[in-house]
């Protein structure tokens, strides 16, 4: 799947194709803008198809870490110490509410962790971080940004139906007469169900 054959099925259905393939009224820069867009909306609906498993180091001394790839749009879980135990999910609220203190019991490995709340990249780990520990996390990435005939390896391609949906959902959302709004929706709805549904 490539952001051209995304945009060959969009123009079939917007009967944008004219004598041999060309473009009668959006060109392909204007498609493929659409086209990174969707990629984005399908990261932000299904973060775990962006997902990435790697080790972070944390910071000693600290129960709040802050994963901090270059490429992390959002932390999907804390699966380990790197050469040790599991961590698994924990409820902060209650550690809140029946350790209140949690915070500065002594650092030991990870035990236990939890998101931060609005904060996609930041979590908390129990107890507090020692010295030198690595942890393994599994962290959804940024979409890559595409050029026209690029391989997009992230998705694979039974989502080429849903993005080709999103594109048109996109150009018969503009403000021309050639525009329906029942049919742009119809299409955006279709992008999301199908998104959500694995494709």
């Amino acid at each position: 799947m490539t952001p051209q054959s995304i945009i060959t099925t969009a123009r079939r259905v917007l009967q944008d194709t004219g004598h041999a393939g060309v473009a009668l009224r959006m060109g392909d820069a204007e498609l493929l803008g659409y086209v990174n867009e969707a990629v984005r909306e399908v990261a932000l609906l299904r973060p775990d198809l962006f997902s990435h498993v790697a080790n972070m180091a944390t910071t000693a001394g600290q129960v709040m870490q802050t994963l901090a790839a270059a490429d992390a749009q959002r932390l999907l879980e804390v699966i380990g110490v790197v050469g040790g135990q599991a961590v698994t999910p924990m409820d902060r609220s209650a550690l809140d509410q029946f350790r209140p203190s949690w915070r500065s019991d002594t650092a030991g490995p990870a035990r236990h962790w939890a998101p931060v709340e609005g904060d996609p990249r930041r979590f908390f780990i129990y107890p507090q971080a020692p010295a030198s520990q690595s942890l393994e996390v599994r962290y959804a990435r940024e979409p890559l940004t595409y050029a026209l005939t690029q391989a997009m390896p992230e998705l694979s391609d039974v989502y080429e139906p849903a993005l080709a949906d999103y594109v048109i959902w996109r150009a018969e959302s503009k403000d021309d007469e050639q525009a329906s709004a029942q049919r742009a929706r119809t299409h955006f709805e279709a992008f999301v169900a199908k998104v959500k549904a694995g494709a």
